[in-house]
């Protein structure tokens, strides 16, 4: 099979679709992972045994089962119960839910590598635990956790292919109705191979960046 430049071009305004619609659920996802993994991280630290045990045991069922089952599960099985969201709602819904738990790790660990002295300071100025946890804690555990997090950023970036098995017209969504559509496969799935390069470019950049900031 040769290239076709007019096929190219002719499917690259779908494509540009798909693009825009990788993009929200990148930054949607991103939002939800990011603070509610912070909120999880939070919980597990000042709950009690159990509480803990009911956090990590959620954390655990995100962390283990594949995303794209979890995907299935929630649009086909949900509408039974008399809950029905769209593919988008879904998938930015979960894919977030998924990555709030890994992102709960990496704020977790991050407050495991604050000195304990730190908290004594805080009590000895009579800090209040909100004034502590918003002024001096959250603060240290973000900071820490950001080179890990722009990670999973990445991670949720990529992630997005999996929305389309739910009908999300994403970047990999586009290029296979395409290539169904016109039995080619050469153009929309290089297409889409060098668009996801570009895209990534800027969280490469980013990335080293927040690393080098961290050294």
């Amino acid at each position: 099979m040769t290239w076709d430049w007019n096929y190219a071009f002719e499917i690259m305004p779908d494509l540009l679709v798909g693009v825009w619609y990788t993009v929200v659920v990148t930054l949607a996802s991103s939002a939800i992972a990011l603070s509610l993994g912070l909120l999880l991280a939070i919980l597990e630290s000042v709950s009690t045994t159990f509480g803990r045990a009911f956090v990590r045991f959620w954390l655990e069922i995100f962390r283990g089962v594949p995303i794209l089952v979890l995907l299935y599960m929630a649009y086909y099985v949900l509408p039974e119960y008399g809950l029905n969201f769209s593919g988008m709602v879904i998938g930015i819904g979960v894919t977030g839910l998924v990555y709030a738990a890994y992102s709960s790790e990496v704020y977790r660990g991050s407050l495991i590598t604050i000195p304990p002295e730190l908290r004594d300071a805080c009590v000895a100025l009579s800090l209040s635990p909100s004034v502590t946890w918003l002024s001096v804690l959250i603060p240290l555990m973000v900071k820490r956790s950001i080179p890990a997090l722009l990670n999973y950023v990445v991670g949720m970036f990529r992630a997005t292919v999996f929305l389309f098995a739910i009908g999300v017209p994403v970047l990999m969504g586009e290029a296979q109705t395409a290539a169904d559509r016109s039995f080619r496969y050469l153009e929309p799935y290089t297409l889409a191979g060098c668009i996801f390069i570009l895209l990534n470019l800027p969280f490469i950049y980013i990335l080293s960046k927040a690393k080098a900031d961290h050294v």
